[in-house]
Formats: structure tokens, sequence, C-alpha cells
């Protein structure tokens, strides 16, 4: 009976196959509810790895000397630091971490680095092509690049207009006064920026527009003479050298000068110091920054570690 049943039946086979997928459907209309619970239950979550924030623990420092790229710095307080030099400028790629002395950089607030003067220092900067200047607050390394002397914030640039090219003549100079300031204010705990700091007004300055100059010999002169004293150096036209070496004899000093005889403007000068006769080998002058840069660079991959920029 049960063959005759098959027999006629042909889809019997195919019809069962489809009833436990019928079931199963039936089941799960059912209880919708309790399957979503389980199949939220089955879920592996993976709570997403919160971004590190870095703390800041700023604190005064000075620190013991370094090296980077072969080169020992020797980090000092020097309340009269006062030097011209090339300056460049950071930003984006360091904003948000940790400077040399645990705050964060920001490249939005009026700070700079250097290589060895306290963190934090006071200092203004003057761009000598436009005469614009800023006044800083020193708090972190570098530059380490060739010979420049600071690197400023993406702010600071903007204000002395040094962006656009990248690099720029400065003057340097620590304001003795406010660094004490953010001296005791570090020691204590606060870091607060430059421009948080009391004003304090300079003393007005008399300049001499005649002065009596003695001159000594069989008859004795006295002659006037007319002073035009330039402090803020405007009119004073700014020359580039780049230091090569110094030599207590001059045939050494031709050596040097014949074997950089692909370096531009390269001389020898004749200098007495302390009684004792040195001859340099320097070239320049030089006007445009940005060539002194790449002469330079150039110098330091050739093994010129001693090279340095000096400004006249």
């Amino acid at each position: 009976m049960l063959i005759n049943f098959l027999y006629y039946d042909k889809n019997f086979f195919k019809k069962c196959k489809v009833i436990p997928i019928i079931f199963v459907i039936i089941i799960f209309q059912s209880c919708t509810s309790n399957v979503e619970v389980a199949a939220n239950l089955g879920k592996k979550y993976i709570t997403p790895k919160e971004k590190k924030t870095i703390s800041p623990k700023p604190i005064y420092k000075i620190g013991k000397k370094y090296l980077i790229n072969g080169k020992y710095y020797f980090p000092k307080k020097n309340l009269f630091y006062n030097k011209t030099g090339i300056a460049s400028w950071y930003g984006p790629k360091f904003h948000g971490k940790l400077t040399a002395n645990g705050e964060i950089y920001n490249q939005n607030a009026l700070t700079a680095a250097h290589k060895t003067l306290p963190l934090p220092t006071a200092v203004k900067v003057t761009n000598l092509k436009n005469k614009k200047s800023v006044i800083l607050r020193i708090n972190d390394r570098g530059p380490f690049v060739n010979d420049r002397i600071i690197d400023l914030s993406s702010k600071a640039a903007d204000i002395l207009d040094l962006k656009k090219r990248g690099t720029g003549l400065v003057r340097v100079v620590v304001l003795k006064n406010k660094s004490e300031i953010l001296e005791k204010l570090a020691k204590n705990g606060s870091f607060p920026e430059i421009a948080d700091l009391p004003k304090n007004e300079l003393p007005e300055v008399k300049i001499p527009k005649i002065s009596n100059v003695k001159i000594e010999g069989s008859r004795k002169k006295i002659i006037k003479k007319q002073f035009n004293l330039d402090l803020k150096n405007e009119k004073k036209e700014y020359r580039i050298f780049i230091k090569l070496a110094s030599f207590n004899s001059l045939k050494s000093a031709e050596t040097m000068k014949k074997k950089l005889s692909y370096v531009e403007k390269i001389n020898i000068y004749k200098l007495k110091r302390n009684n004792i006769i040195l001859y340099q080998v320097k070239a320049g002058p030089f006007v445009e920054v940005k060539k002194v840069d790449k002469l330079h660079s150039l110098l330091l991959k050739k093994g010129m570690q001693g090279a340095k920029i000096v400004i006249e």
C-alpha cells in the first residue's frame, strides 16, 4: 500500500525536502523577537580603540649636552643672547605633539624651537628684510637643518611674513625680564603664553647727535663729528658669509681655498685676535638667504661640518 502511494505521488520526496524549510520559516515568524535577541547575543562586538591622548607634563628645562646627526649641542642659560641668522618654521606635521619640555605644540601659538636656550625663554625675533618683529616663547628644541638658528611656529612665520619663502634672515634677542618671569612661573608649574605676561615699558633712549672726539698726536685737536646712530639697523645692509675654517698659517688657508675652488666667492681674511694673527677662509658676501642655505647644505654633505653662517 505504501508502495502504491509512493508510486502515484511521484513528487513526494520533493515535497519532503520543502517541508523542513517551511517549518523553520513558520517558527521564525512566530518568535521574531526571540531570534533577534539570540542574534545580538551571538555578535562579537569590537569596541574601537580609543586614540591615545597625549598628556602634557611641562617642566622648566635647560638640559645636558646632546648629540644630533653627529653634532653636539650644549644648552645653557644666556640672558644676553643676541644673534643674527636664518630662521625656518614648522607646522601641521608637529601640531599636537609633545615639545622638548613636555608641552603640547600648538602651531597657532607664538612659540619657537631653539637648540640651546632654556625652555621656556622669551625672545624677540625680527625679520631683517621687512623689519617686522614678534615676541615668542621658546619651548622646543631645533632646528637641526644646516645652520639655522630658530624654528618658528606657523603663526609666528605668518606675522614675520617668511612662510612663502620657507626661510628668512632674522635677528633673535633674548628678553631678559620676560625670560626671568617665565623661568620663575615654570618652576612653580605655570606655563602662560607670551601674550599673558605683563608688559614692561622700555625707557626712552636718547641718541647723541654730536660727540667730541679727541685725537692724540703732536697737536691735540678737538673734532666735532656727526653721528647718525641707527639703533634699529633700518639702513644697515647685512652681508652673509659662510665661515669655513681659521688657520694660524697662511699656507694652510690657501690649501683649503684651492680644495674648495668650486665654492663661489671664497676668500682668505686676515685678522688679529689677542695678539695672534689668524687667516679665516670664508665664502661670501651673499645677499640671498636661500642661496646661502643651499650652499651651506652642500658643504655639510661634503663633510664640512665646521661650516658656519655668519652675518656681518
